[in-house]
């Protein structure tokens, strides 16, 4: 088997044309299109390098409270289902409390 039917049975990027072991190999992802293509094979990595797959930027300060405290809640289930994971129940209950009296906040602001 020559060199070409081995390229044309990996799986490329059809945009770019970067193969996984291509991406693997480099630490780079070729381009954004790449994230698509390879969903499955680069989520465990970006997982075990972050922690998480959900982009959890920074806030503008004109943001409105009710952003910054579903920002705050959206903290909390993550490090609650951390807790769980660890067996760090009084942790977990002290979050699941915290999540609660935040959402009722945010229901009292709704209806004010």
């Amino acid at each position: 088997m020559d060199s070409n039917e081995g390229r044309k049975k990996t799986k490329r990027c059809n945009f770019c044309g970067a193969s996984f072991d291509e991406i693997a190999k480099s630490g780079k992802v070729g381009c954004a299109h790449c994230y698509e293509e390879f969903y499955d094979e680069l989520l465990p990595s970006i997982r075990r390098i972050h922690g998480r797959t959900n982009h959890t930027g920074k806030l503008a300060r004109r943001a409105g409270t009710e952003v910054r405290v579903r920002n705050e809640i959206t903290k909390c289930k993550y490090e609650l289902e951390q807790a769980i994971k660890t067996q760090e129940f009084e942790k977990a209950a002290e979050l699941r409390d915290k999540i609660k009296e935040l959402e009722k906040n945010i229901g009292s602001e709704q209806n004010a």
